[in-house]
Parts: C-alpha cells; structure tokens; sequence
C-alpha cells in the first residue's frame, strides 16, 4: 500500500479504489479466487475416480471406455464454458460502463448547478444547491442498493419529504427547494392498498433512484421560472441540465437490463450438466492406461472445468457484494468526497474577481512605473541639452 492511500485512510477518507494496488502474486491469490468453492466439488469428483481406478486394480470389475469419447464431449464443453465466460464478461463490462456514464452525468449536473446557476445570495452559495449535491450523491447510492435489492431510503443525506438532515449547511428550512419539491411526494401520505403504502413497513425497493430524478427535474424547471432574468440560468445551461438528468434515467434503465436479464436458466443448467458429465467420465477413460495416475489429473481437470463456470457465475451480476463484483461501495464513497470538495468551495467568483482585480492593478502600477521612467528620461534629455 502506497504511502499517501495509508494516510489517506488514517485520516478518515474512503479507500481510493485502484485495481492494481496490494494485489499478491497471482499464482498463490487465494482471497479472491474460486478455489475455496471449487475445490470442495473437485474433492467429490477426485474421490470418485479413486473408487474407479481401486474396482479396476482390485477386482474384476474393469469399468473403462474408449478414449475417443474425450474428444467428442471435450469439444462441446470447450464451446459452452467460452459463450458461458464471454457472455458473463460481456455483463460485467457493460455493467461497469454504463455505472461510469452516470458518474459523468452527475459531475457534469453539479457543475452546472454550482457555476451556471445564479445565487439567489451572492455572498454564498444557496443551501438548496448542497441539497442538490446530496441528492446528486443520494442518486449513486440509492442505484447501488437498488441493484443489490436493499433500500436503500436510510443511506442518502436528505429525507423523502425534502427537509435536509440537521447538518449545518442544510438546517435552512425556508430553502425555495423545500417549499416547492414537497408538493411532489403528496401521493405517498395517500394509503393505497394496491401499492402497499397503508403498510409504510412492508415497502421494500422501490425505484428511490428514479424518485430522485423527478426532484432534479422539478428543480431544473423551476430554476426556468426565477421572476427576476438575472436569477435565472441561461437556456444551454438548462438544456444540458435536463440532458443529464435524461442520461441518469438511461443508466438507471440500462443498469436494470443487466441485472434481470441473465443467461436463460436452461442454458445454465445445461451447462453444469455438461461439465459434470465430463468430469465424471474422465476415469472410465483414463484409468486403462494410467491406473493411478488418474486421480490427480481427474483432480486438476475438474479443478480447471468448475472454476471457469465459477467464475462465470460470480461476474454474471457484476453489482453484489462478491469479492470480483464491482467495488460499488468505493465509487459512491469517492463520488460524495468529490461533490462534498465542490460544496465547499463557496467563493469561486469572488475569488475570480479578486484575481482580476490583481491583475488590473498590476498592470495599472506597470504602466505607471513606464511612465515614470519615459517622464524622467525626457527631463535627462533636457537638462542633457542644456
């Protein structure tokens, strides 16, 4: 572990996930590896090539097939464990993809709402804007439990109902937000036996991340409404805003795509069938010829075979808590750091006003300082003259 990830982390920040950091010699990786749930089905299969091989040495059972069928039934579990490995792969990676757009979507909606959209005070930035990067940041993590089948309605800073937790930069409660998004969620004190909302506790998973979106929208489009024009974002700005807010709901859809549609049970099932039917008869074709040299490489065959399936099963849903799934946890950790060090920053203009004035003030002392020496060397002239 590098020097500045290890002070990082002492000084409370979350881990900076990088795939390529305290990773152990591949050839003895065993924390991340499929061989602990492997290893105890390869044990299985290896027992069963010892009970095959001691009836072919001790008794007059030869119970033992030509090696042919190796190379028929190899070829078909070579093709179904590839489509099996690539489709999974396939999965994860769009998994992963489509998770980095809506990371570019929410960096590009904080940066617009934070530098193009007016500050109702210009001596601070407007409470409602942080109530935006809490929901901006509530989005990621409200998506994460909802792919992992959570709820996830306790791990975002802002209640449904739009009143900010008491923290000190959302304790205003006269925020314009407040007044005007809760209006949204009236339809949610409605009981209504249909969508079990009369039994507030039985509701588990519902779309948050897609609740979320309909408060960025409100709020995009009262931003279009400000009475006063000089209050009010330009008209690109509010176009990329919605643009954004389109592209989290794309994700959110996409992302859905991936996690409910996985590989036709058949196919799986086939699949595991195959493999164990292999397995399975490597001894009756082996043991002729290598008698007890069999078990071993029963052992590693098998060992090979259900590791690949393995693998292919854990990446399949590429959002769980599995050790190869997509560190989910980190990215939305360092999603919040990040808008956290934008809220932060409250004085960018007057910090760019300041610089100009610097500037002008530089330039205006240069040019003093030149024509001061122009009026003294035409008085050196003169007197020269003279």
């Amino acid at each position: 572990m590098s020097k500045e990830k290890s002070e990082a982390i002492k000084k409370g920040h979350p881990d900076f996930y990088s795939p390529y950091d305290d990773h152990p010699s591949y050839l003895f990786a065993w924390k991340k590896s499929v061989l602990p749930r492997v290893i105890p089905q390869a044990l299985l299969i290896t027992a069963f090539s010892v009970l095959i091989v001691g009836l072919w040495k001790f008794t007059i059972l030869r119970l033992g097939i030509k090696s042919n069928f190796i190379t028929i039934i190899a070829f078909v579990v070579s093709l179904l464990l590839a489509y099996r490995t690539n489709t999974a792969y396939d999965r994860y990676w769009e998994g992963r993809r489509l998770w980095s757009t809506m990371l570019l979507a929410i960096r590009n909606l904080s940066r617009f709402v934070w530098v193009n959209v007016p500050n109702m005070n210009k001596d601070e930035i407007d409470s409602e804007k942080l109530v935006i990067f809490d929901l901006l940041a509530g989005f990621a993590l409200a998506t994460k439990h909802y792919l992992r089948e959570e709820d996830g309605t306790n791990a975002i800073k802002v209640n449904l109902d739009m009143k900010p937790l008491e923290t000190k930069e959302g304790a205003d409660s006269k925020s314009r937000l407040n007044k005007i998004l809760k209006l949204l969620l009236t339809y949610r004190s409605k009981s209504s036996p249909e969508r079990g909302l009369n039994e507030p506790e039985k509701v588990v998973n519902h779309n948050l991340p897609l609740e979320i979106t309909l408060y960025l929208n409100h709020y995009i489009s009262q931003l279009k409404r400000r009475e006063i024009q000089d209050l009010r974002p330009d008209d690109p700005s509010i176009t990329q805003m919605y643009a954004n807010v389109s592209i989290l709901v794309d994700c959110l859809t996409n992302l859905e795509r991936v996690l409910r549609s996985p590989i036709p049970f058949a196919y799986a099932i086939h699949l595991s069938q195959t493999t164990w039917i292999f397995c399975l008869s490597l001894p009756f074709q082996l043991v002729g010829d290598l008698e007890w040299v069999t078990v071993p490489i029963v052992f590693l065959a098998s060992l090979i075979l259900l590791g690949v399936e393995e693998i292919a099963n854990e990446i399949e849903n590429p959002f769980g808590t599995d050790p190869n799934d997509l560190k989910l946890d980190q990215f939305c950790d360092l999603l919040g750091m990040e808008l956290d060090f934008v809220g932060s920053h409250k004085k960018i203009k007057s910090q760019w006003e300041e610089t100009a004035k610097k500037a002008k003030t530089s330039e205006f002392n240069e040019s003093n300082e030149l024509d001061i020496r122009k009026e003294s060397k035409e008085e050196i002239s003169i007197v020269t003259e003279k």
